[in-house]
């Protein structure tokens, strides 16, 4: 066997018997995928302000915007705040806030977690 052959042979053996130095990626390096919170449902964590677009048929405007934000004076404490047009709602860990414009559906959401690092946060619909 020719030695470049054999070195490549040895390298490529060692790297799928020993395990990877780095498995996982930060999640600051990740950002959530929002396109499926059109329909109102999804879950996501989340280290920055976002938006995402939902249905207008379903809940009567288009955009919400979620950030965390720290609330000082009564509550002196991080809270995710979601806004909608017209509408705002600032939430602590587990609690439940919900969004409904005129008679069409109501948006519920729920903050499961609040980190150094970000918020976690589901939209149930």
């Amino acid at each position: 066997m020719h030695p470049r052959k054999a070195i490549t042979a040895l390298t490529l053996a060692c790297a799928m018997v020993a395990p990877p130095v780095l498995t996982a990626t930060p999640a600051s390096a990740t950002a959530p995928n929002l396109r499926a919170c059109y329909d109102g449902k999804c879950k996501f964590t989340f280290t920055r302000a976002v938006n995402f677009r939902v249905s207008s048929r379903y809940y009567g405007f288009t955009r919400v915007y979620v950030s965390k934000e720290y609330m000082g004076g009564m509550f002196n404490q991080d809270m995710v705040v979601v806004r909608a047009p017209g509408m705002t709602s600032s939430l602590g860990e587990g609690a439940r806030g919900e969004f409904r414009y005129g008679k069409k559906r109501t948006l519920n959401f729920r903050v499961l977690s609040i980190t150094d690092q970000g918020a976690t946060i589901r939209f149930e619909g």
